[in-house]
């Protein structure tokens, strides 16, 4: 889409986000995509948002795609493949503007949050669970029962394997999904080399991990 230089001066950090962002959704979710709907929280919804919509496709769709999809293509890519693309303002005071993004497959919906913070792409929240992380690098997503020893026994099996931690995030939802059972959490890591798929079998070991 057709830009002007201000238009994109002002969009463009958010065009890595939304790429990134759905990036990472198509990695976390289960299924097959049905619907992407982007929904812009603050002033950023105010511009110029097709480019950043078509970022967001091109995100989900390049998970699965042998050619890569981009701003230009992405829309009509998605159009082939049957993919519904939403986009909606949301109106809400807070420090930031930030992006969220609703994945929906044919196994259910991930929502995605993120924000522009110090002209880096930042992970915020992942189905409603506040969680900031980079969307840079190399990054592990886990998800496991809030109960003591988690952040040792990942931290132990990465450290056998020499894998260094460069930033480790957590969050956890405000109950539990039923009284007495162990709330849900996420961990979100960025680590300096990719981690081994051994490593991560290790890691499903603790039954009360998934990655």
């Amino acid at each position: 889409p057709a830009i002007t230089a201000e238009q994109y001066k002002a969009v463009g950090p958010y065009l890595s986000l939304a790429e990134r962002l759905c990036a990472f959704a198509s990695h976390v979710a289960d299924g097959n995509p049905k619907e992407i709907r982007v929904v812009y929280i603050g002033r950023i919804g105010e511009g110029s948002t097709p480019v950043i919509r078509n970022s967001a496709v091109a995100g989900v769709l390049n998970r699965s795609l042998s050619r890569p999809a981009n701003v230009v293509n992405s829309m009509p890519i998605a159009k082939e493949r049957g993919i519904n693309v939403g986009e909606r303002q949301e109106n809400r005071n807070g420090p930031m503007d930030s992006i969220r993004v609703e994945l929906v497959t044919d196994k259910g919906t991930t929502t995605v949050e993120g924000a522009v913070v110090l002209d880096k792409p930042r992970l915020i929240a992942v189905d409603g669970i506040y969680c900031e992380a980079p969307l840079t690098g190399h990054v592990t997503y886990m998800l496991n029962e809030d109960v003591p020893g988690v952040i040792g026994y990942i931290g132990s099996v990465f450290g056998k394997n020499k894998v260094n931690i460069g930033n480790f995030s957590l969050g956890r939802k405000d109950k539990p999904a039923a009284p007495g059972q162990p709330a849900q959490a996420i961990s979100v890591i960025e680590t300096d080399t990719q981690v081994p798929e051994s490593v991560l079998q290790q890691i499903l070991e603790n039954k009360s991990m998934k990655v």
